[in-house]
């Protein structure tokens, strides 16, 4: 997404160590600017003004883990941010 000239400005968010990853992205050499946000209190601020939201991931499968169990996590953490995006 950064390198991509129609992106002027990328939010990463995750739930804890985003803004270093933010601030190894934004070494791209590119004129978007880039922030992390990490935490629910930061979601509104990482979603202000966004024309496009990614969700890339979720909770990777631990071992005993049922596909169910993952589906319920996962899907959680989805819910959670589609109401905060809508």
């Amino acid at each position: 997404m950064k390198m991509n000239p129609l992106v002027t400005e990328l939010s990463l968010y995750d739930i804890a160590g985003t803004p270093g990853v933010a601030a190894d992205v934004s070494h791209v050499n590119t004129a978007a600017q880039v922030k992390g946000y990490a935490g629910d209190a930061e979601l509104g601020a990482a979603l202000k003004d966004a024309d496009v939201v990614i969700i890339p991931a979720g909770v990777p499968r631990k071992p005993g883990m049922t596909r169910d169990d993952l589906f319920a996590i996962n899907g959680g953490i989805v819910k959670g941010l589609v109401e905060a995006i809508a």
